[in-house]
């Protein structure tokens, strides 16, 4: 593991009598490092312990070296892109981040210039001039980003940003996450429900389920724990007749079958790596057209259960 970002031991967070973290370890080191989890897995309760939002009920949790809760000066250092979304529909996207600008002590010809150099960043600075409220999901999502960076903050977390976007939307996310690192320098902890996105960024995962991590570091050592249990994926375009076809002649499917109607198909392989790596010549050769491809989090659910020998 290389230089410390994030370290956790046996952190613990309860609302009551629902356990939100349990016993969390977790050693995050610089670059992108994945979270993945089902819903309510306690990403959310995570991300919010790390920017100092509330409070451990037990444990210990340091960032960049020091404790998060009621520390200001950490603050300033971290960038956080939320997952629910409280846009104000009737600003532009220009005075939505010179409020956001604003709220950093940010002004004038300052902001003015960091609006500009984040809004290219993520591709928005052609929209900044419109309301927010005619934005896309994946847009909503850029300008959300753009404002979590305007601060330069040394680590960047990102709660879910690819949820509810589509696909072409979710690749160019993708793409503008691993430039902000690249280019840009930013450590960044982004939460997914769905590993293969996660992998497609970053090859350091983190497991969590049920508010414990299950496994974590290398993806492909983590992929062969999980090679085992057949992994189930929708499916939803058109010409799913004939793919549901050639699906059936991989090796590693287990089952093909028609979900809700003929243009939405459930397939359950057990090696889903081999599957992402051929589904895009598979959609060509058979004609068709793929509007979305997921995996829901009850299969993932699946997956975890494995992991911890309940399934």
């Amino acid at each position: 593991m290389n230089e410390r970002v994030i370290g956790a031991r046996q952190l613990s967070k309860w609302y009551g009598e629902v356990i939100g973290l349990n016993s969390f370890n977790m050693e995050v080191g610089k670059g992108i490092t994945g979270i993945v989890g089902p819903n309510g897995a306690g990403k959310s309760t995570l991300f919010k312990l790390i920017t100092g939002m509330i409070r451990p009920s037990y444990g210990e949790l340091q960032v960049m070296g020091e404790v998060p809760w009621l520390n200001d000066r950490l603050s300033s250092r971290l960038g956080f892109c939320p997952d629910y979304d409280n846009l104000p529909d009737e600003a532009t996207g220009g005075e939505f981040l010179s409020l956001a600008g604003g709220l950093h002590g940010m002004k004038g010809g300052v902001l003015r210039e960091r609006i500009s150099e984040v809004s290219g960043t993520v591709g928005m600075e052609h929209a900044l001039h419109r309301k927010i409220g005619g934005y896309s999901k994946g847009m909503r999502q850029r300008i959300k980003i753009a404002a979590s960076i305007l601060h330069e903050p040394e680590l960047l977390l990102l709660d879910e940003p690819l949820s509810g976007a589509d696909p072409r939307a979710r690749r160019a996310l993708m793409e503008v996450i691993e430039r902000l690192h690249r280019e840009e320098g930013h450590d960044i902890l982004v939460s997914s429900h769905v590993l293969f996105e996660v992998e497609r960024m970053t090859s350091n995962v983190v497991l969590i389920y049920k508010g414990r991590a299950v496994a974590s570091g290398d993806i492909y050592g983590i992929r062969e724990l999980m090679d085992d249990h057949p992994h189930n994926i929708l499916l939803e375009g058109t010409g799913m007749v004939e793919v549901a076809k050639r699906l059936l002649e991989l090796e590693h499917t287990v089952s093909v079958g028609f979900h809700g109607s003929r243009e939405c198909l459930r397939v359950s392989v057990k090696r889903p790596e081999e599957f992402f790596n051929r589904i895009p010549g598979i959609i060509l050769e058979s004609g068709g057209e793929l509007r979305e491809m997921y995996s829901t989090d009850d299969d993932l659910e699946a997956v975890f259960r494995y992991l911890v020998g309940g399934g």
